[in-house]
């Protein structure tokens, strides 16, 4: 095929403050955007649409039936697929001079920090509160702007840091916990919203690169469906936040209670009693069955049942996703030994299938 990228962003070069010198600078630039769901799909095609020159996407998950209605470069053909393998497809298929980078990781508070080394910029399309403290950090550390963005329900926000601090992401919002939201799984979601914030990401994202020193980087936005409405608030900082403290520890751990990922699972098992509790509802696990686990969901130990487990076995709680399971150890205080299972059930099966393939 004869490519003629120049014919390709005529019409965008054609916009006076984006123009040639434009295009050339977003050629040049590169954007990792992490999380591949109703955020990272519409923002990275965006990306690649306007000339990003190289792009890294990191997924860990495989795409979903429940994922159709709002993860828009996936399709039914691809369902079972990894999210990024497809997204990369896709996306070369729109832009084939691309470069494309991808990583199968779940991000966390100790990933490797190598992996955002190499960036422009990031895009923060997580839907995790302790995914979104994690990349605030690893960029403050490295001083990395980063595009963050989160919807609920039909309630949308978006903003852009500098990596510098003064404001950062945890100026904004100090002391959130999982427990403190909902996830698209419990609380819904307008698929809608979701590509609109993921679109506006892009948008920052293209605006900081075409002019890093003129961009206002202590503002959050908010976009409400009904009725539509579109709002700006300033984010100050926050004297007590990390960012303003150059000698404190940026990396220490937002969430203090025991985790574990399936090879400090097998561990464990290795050498000793473990029971893996799976805290998810009764639905759930008759849709998508844990086969080593044991059934007690969340909702009996909030009501203060507790399941007939021996006080010296080790427990390993585990859900959908890795939030829920850190509220549920926190019921077994009489329990020597409790863990949360780091990503749920998918990285779990995903880990499994990869160590054990027979």
């Amino acid at each position: 095929m004869n490519i003629d990228k120049t014919k390709f962003f005529q019409r965008q070069s054609l916009v006076p403050e984006i123009g040639e010198l434009g295009q050339t600078k977003w050629a040049n630039s590169s954007v990792l955007i992490i999380g591949l769901g109703g955020l990272g799909c519409p923002s990275a095609l965006q990306l690649a649409l306007s000339g990003i020159g190289r792009i890294g996407l990191l997924d860990f998950d495989v795409v979903d039936v429940s994922n159709l209605h709002r993860q828009t470069l996936f399709t039914w053909k691809h369902i079972g697929r990894k999210k990024n393998e497809v997204a990369a497809e896709v996306i070369k298929e729109h832009v084939p001079w691309v470069q494309i980078e991808i990583y199968s990781d779940f991000l966390h508070s100790e990933s490797n920090p190598s992996i955002f080394q190499s960036w422009d910029l990031v895009l923060d399309c997580t839907d995790t509160i302790a995914s979104k403290y994690a990349i605030n950090d690893f960029c403050l550390k490295l001083g990395i702007p980063f595009v963050t963005a989160s919807v609920f329900r039909t309630s949308a926000q978006f903003a852009l840091f500098s990596g510098k601090g003064k404001p950062c992401y945890r100026c904004l919002f100090p002391d959130l916990s999982e427990g403190d939201t909902l996830s698209c799984n419990e609380g819904g979601v307008l698929g809608l919203q979701v590509s609109i914030a993921g679109n506006y990401q892009a948008s920052l994202a293209l605006q900081y690169l075409l002019n890093p020193q003129q961009f206002e980087s202590s503002s959050v936005y908010f976009i409400e469906w009904n009725p539509i409405s579109f709002f700006e608030s300033k984010v100050e900082p926050d004297s007590n936040c990390v960012c303003n403290h150059p000698n404190s520890n940026i990396m220490t751990p937002v969430i203090k209670k025991m985790q574990i990922d399936y090879e400090g699972f097998i561990s464990l098992k290795k050498n000793g009693s473990v029971v893996l509790l799976d805290v998810r509802e009764k639905e759930e696990v008759k849709q998508f069955p844990i086969k080593d686990g044991f059934h007690f969901p969340l909702s009996e130990l909030k009501k203060g049942n507790l399941p007939d487990i021996d006080g010296n076995q080790t427990i390993v709680c585990i859900c959908e996703s890795g939030i829920r399971s850190k509220h549920a150890i926190s019921y077994f205080s009489h329990h020597s030994h409790c863990y949360s299972f780091l990503g749920g059930r998918k990285l779990y099966i995903q880990a499994k299938q990869k160590m054990e393939p027979n």
